[in-house]
């Protein structure tokens, strides 16, 4: 199987000047903090939990409640590209390769596109966002540099010594389900804020839940069922490993399948008692990666490593850190926030994206392939051992960035 088809990335990029426009976003009280801490939780300190009052009436204008624009969130933040993606595979087989279908051609043709143009864009994106930005920097630029020295004896560990490589490729691998259920609990607690729907602290638990269920559904799975435990990643046969017995799976699975019926009853008893309807950006983020495993099937391999990580989780990544890069760098005077998408045909624009795509393609891709040429190890393992390094500086570089808690950061996030 050919190593783009199980490339894996998990996700911003701000400038060096502050936001220049007029921020329309009043933090509420923090909420305390919660008994278990999420990467993502940062969030919930922008809003009430049940214990707090609403924040009071202001004259400002409320938060533009998308990040880019409708249309570019939708798609690209909210699962919409990747659910169009999704239909057309369930109406063609569900196969993406070059030797049996032409649909199926072009679909692997897709996925080849999303591996680079998103893929590896957004993991350079993540330094971007820390050594682009005064404040970023300031708080974790040690920390982070100190987090790729960590990360390259990882990448080196895989490389060199073969009774590692299985090791860290099934962490990565793992940790890359919490790393991408934690991203969208994340921004869909952006898009209730941006809306001023706040969730009690009740409500924000069951939430977390059910997040927390699907991270453990898939890990169990992966080893404990073969058939979810072996796959080839970068041209590397990935062993199963069956360290915990198939009734584990089950377990796992029912508890999943009860958190999901305890969010239903969370969002219609909401709206029963508030009659505040759960913001459908919000609710298809956090669905999006909830539901896929669940009906995926033996399909997932394909639907997981092969499209949502491009077409959901890595261009979500895309959506954010631009959005936070433009307004860090100041809007100009002609571009209101509730246009910012417009930003994304400038020159800034191109000049951003440029660089991260440039950086990402010729890690990712070039370097391993020159390791290759250069007779340094097998293709599988040159590959492995760049994306365990990539990977591992990515998800703790990211895991940082969300804990941060400086106000500034949090109303550009939420404006």
């Amino acid at each position: 199987m050919d190593e783009a088809r199980f490339r894996t990335g998990a996700i911003g990029a701000p400038g060096t000047l502050p936001f220049s426009g007029v921020s329309t976003f009043q933090a509420p009280p923090s909420a305390p903090e919660s008994p278990v801490v999420e990467e993502k939780e940062v969030i919930s300190s922008t809003g009430p939990t049940g214990n707090e009052s609403k924040p009071a009436k202001s004259e400002s204008p409320a938060p533009y409640p998308w990040i880019l624009n409708p249309t570019i969130d939708m798609l690209f933040s909210c699962g919409g590209a990747f659910w169009i993606i999704y239909l057309g595979l369930s109406l063609t087989g569900m196969q993406a390769n070059f030797t049996s279908t032409p649909a199926a051609g072009w679909f692997f043709f897709v996925s080849i596109v999303g591996l680079h143009l998103f893929g590896d864009s957004h993991q350079p994106a993540t330094l971007m966002r820390v050594y682009g930005s005064k404040i970023t920097r300031d708080a974790l630029g040690v920390p982070v540099a100190i987090v790729g020295v960590i990360s390259l004896f990882a990448g080196l560990s895989t490389l060199l010594i073969p009774a590692t490589t299985v090791f860290f490729i099934k962490l990565i691998l793992a940790w890359g389900f919490q790393h991408q259920l934690a991203q969208s609990y994340g921004i869909a607690l952006v898009y209730c804020y941006k809306r001023k729907f706040y969730l009690s602290k009740v409500e924000k638990n069951i939430m977390f839940a059910m997040v927390q269920a699907t991270i453990v559904f898939l890990c169990v799975r992966m080893l404990s069922i073969k058939d979810f435990g072996m796959l080839t990643i970068n041209a590397y046969d990935v062993q199963f490993w069956a360290i915990l017995p198939e009734w584990t799976f089950t377990v796992s699975l029912i508890a999943l399948q009860v958190s999901v019926l305890a969010f239903a009853g969370m969002v219609v008893n909401k709206y029963v008692r508030e009659k505040k309807l759960f913001p459908l950006p919000a609710m298809a983020t956090i669905l999006t990666l909830t539901l896929m495993p669940l009906i995926a099937g033996d399909k997932f391999s394909i639907i997981w490593y092969m499209f949502s990580q491009w077409f959901f989780h890595s261009s979500q990544y895309l959506v954010i850190t631009s959005a936070f890069y433009f307004k860090e760098k100041g809007l100009p005077e002609n571009v209101p926030l509730n246009e910012i998408g417009r930003m994304l045909w400038t020159r800034e624009s191109a000049k951003y994206f440029g660089l991260i795509f440039g950086v990402g393609f010729c890690t990712a891709y070039l370097l391993p392939n020159f390791m290759f040429d250069q007779g340094v190890a097998t293709k599988g393992v040159c590959f492995a051992s760049i994306w365990v390094l990539i990977n591992f500086q990515h998800f703790v570089t990211d895991a940082f960035i969300w804990k941060l808690r400086d106000p500034q950061i949090q109303k550009l996030l939420v404006s």
